[in-house]
């Protein structure tokens, strides 16, 4: 495993909470109850008072660092961890290791148990690299002890040990990199619904609120003279706020599709409201739902632009197919300003483009050489067709957006 492995965290991070708790805190007490072995060889050996003494002081300092390293320290889950750090890891295991060669030299084989601890220290303590090199060196150092003593088969559970200390490191900083991806997901989600919602309020919102402010203000010119028709005005904006609070409900609950012909009828309401001739051409027919709901996003937003920002007289809206495309194309010939319905927009024609891009499409936005201007939202017609097939929201799922991701 190479230390990236490992996870690049910082050393602020408390890396051995990522351990079980159980498993934390009683593991090395259970390592350190293998001391008891070497200490009672000596004991019953008929020791003098220097071997007893060496026996168990040496026992209780390898006792104190072993469980001092495994309990207080954190594992160094990085390459890019403080060099400090690394230095301290390194003397420790040093240390261990120097006194456990030192006791079995001065006690006895029977302290060769002592390099099981040093193998299960270096390889959860240390970089990985680090560990290979530790379990290596402490593998040599039993078989070359082994020659004199008989012992040499040691060497195998002691490299077998020190490798499964890594295996260990290696899952739980595995299991650790797959909870926080999990959890990067789930805050990713939250943020791409958010997302989509202000995007769909914007647009449900904007185009309601404008074609409100019309109408009152087509009513208020109408009331003097033709009270009647103003009457029918404000008629028509208490039908247009009902429909603006039912569209915000669906776009909570994440039902909210917009239908292609429903825009193109409310486009030319509002564009008649606001005294803007219009003239609409829709040659697509019939189109898979998430085409359908693109374009009508692009009807309602281009009509809402020209209506905000041309001062035009005239709109045409058509929608056609051309060389293997399906397109919408918004163009007025107003002398407003522009640059308002281009990338300066705000979030109106960003999240179009969001929504066209989900179906491999392209937004074009330009003045004319004659003047006005044109929005026009080119869709793949095959690659549409074919990502609306597995883009296509379930009618039960309430995550689901307009664009059906």
């Amino acid at each position: 495993m190479n230390e990236s492995a490992k996870g690049d965290r910082p050393q602020g991070d408390n890396g051995l909470s990522r351990f079980p708790r159980g498993g934390r805190l009683l593991g090395p007490l259970f390592g350190v109850v293998f001391l008891i072995y070497p200490v009672r060889a000596v004991l019953i050996a008929d020791p003098t008072p220097a071997r007893v003494f060496l026996a168990l002081g040496g026992a209780a300092l390898f006792a104190g660092v072993f469980l001092w390293l495994m309990w207080m320290q954190e594992p160094l889950w990085s390459a890019s961890a403080e060099p400090s750090e690394v230095r301290k890891r390194r003397a420790t295991i040093a240390f261990l290791a120097v006194l456990a060669i030192g006791l079995n030299l001065s006690l006895g084989t029977e302290w060769r148990v002592l390099f099981f601890h040093v193998n299960v220290a270096a390889g959860i303590m240390l970089l990985t690299r680090d560990a290979y090199v530790a379990i290596t060196g402490l593998a040599a150092t039993t078989l070359a002890l082994g020659f004199f003593s008989g012992m040499a088969w040691l060497a195998l559970p002691t490299t077998a040990i020190g490798l499964w200390a890594t295996a260990f490191v290696r899952q739980v900083a595995v299991v650790a990199e797959l909870r926080s991806a999990r959890e990067e997901l789930a805050r990713l989600a939250v943020s791409e619904e958010r997302l989509r919602f202000a995007r769909d309020l914007h647009d449900l919102l904007g185009h309601s609120l404008s074609l409100i402010t019309l109408k009152s203000e087509l009513a208020g010119r109408l009331l003097p003279a033709a009270p009647e028709k103003a009457a029918t005005e404000v008629h028509d904006i208490e039908g247009v706020a009902r429909q603006a609070l039912r569209e915000v409900r669906e776009a909570v609950a994440g039902y909210r599709r917009p239908s292609l012909d429903e825009e193109l009828a409310g486009a030319s309401e509002m564009l008649e409201a606001a005294g803007i001739a219009c003239q609409i051409e829709n040659e697509v027919g019939v189109l898979p739902n998430a085409v359908d709901a693109v374009l009508a996003w692009a009807v309602r937003e281009g009509t809402t632009n020209v209506i905000r920002h041309s001062r035009a007289k005239h709109c045409q809206i058509v929608l056609a197919h051309d060389d293997g495309e399906i397109y919408a194309e918004i163009t007025n010939d107003g002398q407003g300003d522009q640059e308002e319905t281009g990338e300066d927009s705000g979030s109106g024609l960003s999240g179009l483009t969001e929504r066209v891009a989900t179906l491999a499409g392209r937004v074009e936005t330009g003045s004319l050489p004659d003047g006005g201007f044109r929005l026009r939202v080119v869709l793949p017609a095959r690659g549409a067709v074919e990502r609306s097939a597995w883009s296509e929201p379930k009618p039960d799922d309430s995550f689901t957006g307009e664009d059906g991701r």
